[in-house]
């Protein structure tokens, strides 16, 4: 497999031109290829939950075999057997801390990982964990559990489990201060104070006493670690300028192995081995030296990433991605994700008996902002008719609501005072940051105002303005923004003409007299952001809307499991013994689409589901 590469520049602007409007994450490392559809045919477990007579898939609703037979492999084929306590599919963000976690209770641990060891990567910048002591010492929380399981749950419509949130929820602050606890005192990982990491807040509100903080019906909380994309100085175990993610897996697989884990690089999972009552108690992988069968006495955990790289499986498993892009003519290779995931760990759950989550199947490619180096700002938002269309504030409906807007342009529009409005938004995803490093270090607030005011007198050519949603010291992700003394300008700047043009006047005056009003009896947005555009200089941002459905950064969607991370039969009852799922393998976790009270929790919950599973499945207790 390719090592994975993701230009987060290219994807963020992209997915905005696209109106795919993207969450900020990353994809986790360590995902095996797709097996071939020329495999041998499937077992009798593949085919209470695979293969039917049809040849498609039991139990979804597809045109095509997206999952294939499930490969046999004779016991002559295999040249070495090794025994473990568990076996982990994928080193990636989810994979490490299992085996860390199962190590630490005295398992003995394999990891499968299909990248080199040398460049060896994990991919990600934040980290969302509630309650770990070190937050909570630096006055981020305690927060209250059932509070922020309750609004993953209103923000995934229903959609998940409650009990595998909590489980997040409850365990995130465990897990990061576990990692803490590997971090040498020669890195400068989570330095605050130097601006290598920092903690995403709003405006004027530093600590955790004011939150949650509710915006557009919606609440978050501020506890996601940033790292900016800084690098350790430091030889991070022998590798220099790795990045933090990969950093923090190093660190975490040194202290695995010291406990007496073994990782196993370039090696591809292929099969698991199950016994004649469906239980599993292996994996059969590929290595430099040909097949290995690694038995596993506890269990096997999956953690080989998504599916995202896999045309097949986006094309037949995520309906409305699929739906969107023949209605706009893209062809499916177009419609895949940031990562090189092709779905190894769902096949081998499905094969064993497993089913992926029903759809609607979530993916990472929602809660962007419109136009604009601003975010998801709610300033006054038009389609290509010249009208306004939704509740800016409700960024968790930002995808779906754009989307079935006419394809051309999507503008945002503001004027002067338009730092008042930013300074009401919460910490949603893509929301302005006001955390201390990009403010105090970066003056990413001052740059943007120096760069907007430096638009004016610029005409159609306007400025390049650099993003304040995500801070990264090497990436500003910039817009190109437009400053007119007069509205009727400012619309020609950002190609409106004729009746959209007037159109669009129209709506900003009707706006204007809802703000001075001071209540939104349109579509009931919070009346902080109620800012009416009367004060030049007047700015504004547009981007084309081509209604592009894709992955985005990753699939989200996973495999259906019980409350303790074990995949479930086709019964959707009965666990599959000595099997678990976690990372972008697990299910039931986002819903019908990325949208978190807090940034990096994906991340986050990879982290954590994998810290879990680990204790799970070598005997340990989790709260």
């Amino acid at each position: 497999m390719e090592q994975q590469t993701m230009d987060r520049r290219n994807f963020l602007k992209g997915a905005l031109a696209t109106g795919a409007l993207a969450a900020g994450g990353a994809m986790l490392a360590g995902c095996s290829p797709a097996q071939p559809k020329d495999a041998a045919s499937a077992g009798t477990a593949a085919q209470a939950a695979g293969t039917s007579g049809s040849s498609l898939p039991k139990g979804y609703e597809c045109a095509e075999d997206w999952l294939g037979a499930k490969p046999e492999v004779a016991d002559s084929d295999i040249v070495d057997t090794k025994d473990f306590d568990i076996v982990v599919c994928g080193g990636g963000n989810a994979g490490v801390q299992a085996a860390l976690a199962a190590a630490q209770e005295g398992a003995k641990v394999a990891v499968l990982e299909i990248q080199p060891e040398a460049t060896w990567t994990q991919l990600g910048n934040d980290i969302c964990a509630f309650n770990a002591q070190w937050l909570v010492d630096k006055g981020y929380g305690p927060y209250k559990t059932g509070d922020i399981v309750a609004e993953f749950i209103r923000r995934g419509g229903g959609r998940v489990s409650a009990e595998i949130i909590r489980k997040f929820v409850a365990n995130s602050g465990d897990m990061l201060d576990n990692i803490v606890a590997q971090i040498p005192d020669t890195s400068n990982l989570f330095d605050l104070e130097t601006g290598q990491a920092q903690i995403q807040v709003a405006y004027n509100m530093p600590d955790g006493s004011s939150y949650p903080f509710t915006r557009g019906g919606f609440q978050s909380w501020a506890t996601t670690i940033q790292n900016l994309s800084t690098k350790n100085p430091t030889p991070v175990c022998g590798r220099e300028g790795v990045s933090r993610m990969t950093e923090i897996a190093l660190y975490c697989k040194e202290a695995a192995e010291k406990l007496g884990a073994e990782f196993f690089f370039e090696t591809d999972v292929t099969v698991l081995d199950q016994d004649g009552q469906g239980n599993v108690t292996g994996v059969v992988a590929k290595g430099k030296d040909g097949l290995v069968r690694y038995q596993a006495a506890k269990g096997v955990i999956l953690a080989t990433g998504d599916f995202g790289a896999n045309p097949d499986m986006v094309v037949n498993l995520c309906t409305d991605i699929n739906e969107q892009s023949l209605r706009c003519d893209i062809p499916r290779e177009e419609m895949t994700g940031e990562s090189n995931c092709k779905g190894a760990g769902h096949k081998l759950g499905c094969w064993a008996g497993g089913f992926i989550e029903q759809a609607p199947r979530p993916c990472m490619n929602t809660n962007g902002g419109n136009a604009g180096p601003w975010g998801t700002t709610p300033f006054l938002w038009l389609n290509d008719y010249g009208k306004r269309f939704m509740n800016e504030a409700m960024t968790p409906y930002i995808k779906p609501t754009t989307l079935k807007q006419p394809r051309g342009i999507l503008a945002t529009i503001c004027d002067s005072k338009y730092m008042d409005v930013m300074k009401q938004c919460s910490t949603d995803h893509f929301s302005p940051n006001w955390g201390a490093a990009g403010v105090d270090i970066i003056k990413i607030m001052d740059r943007m105002d120096e760069q907007m005011q430096s638009a004016v007198g610029k005409g159609a050519e306007g400025v390049s303005v650099d993003g304040v949603y995500v801070i990264e010291y090497d990436n500003t992700m910039p817009d190109q923004v437009y400053a007119a003394d007069t509205i009727d300008e400012l619309l020609g700047y950002l190609g409106y003409e004729g009746d959209a043009k007037k159109e669009a006047a129209a709506t900003i005056e009707h706006y204007n007299e809802l703000c001075r009003a001071g209540e939104d009896s349109d579509f009931g947005k919070d009346d902080v952001f109620m800012s009416a555009i009367e004060n030049p200089p007047f700015f504004g941002s547009a981007q084309p809307n081509t209604g592009r459905g894709y992955v985005g950064l990753v699939s989200l969607c996973g495999l259906v499991t019980n409350d303790d991370l074990q995949v479930l039969s086709s019964d959707l009852k009965t666990p599959i013994k000595g099997l678990y799922a976690v990372g972008n393998c697990l299910g039931q976790r986002f819903g019908n689409a990325y949208s978190t009270p807090a940034a990096g929790s994906s991340i986050g919950m990879a982290l954590t589901h994998g810290y879990v599973a680990g204790k799970i499945a070598a005997g340990g207790t989790v709260k």
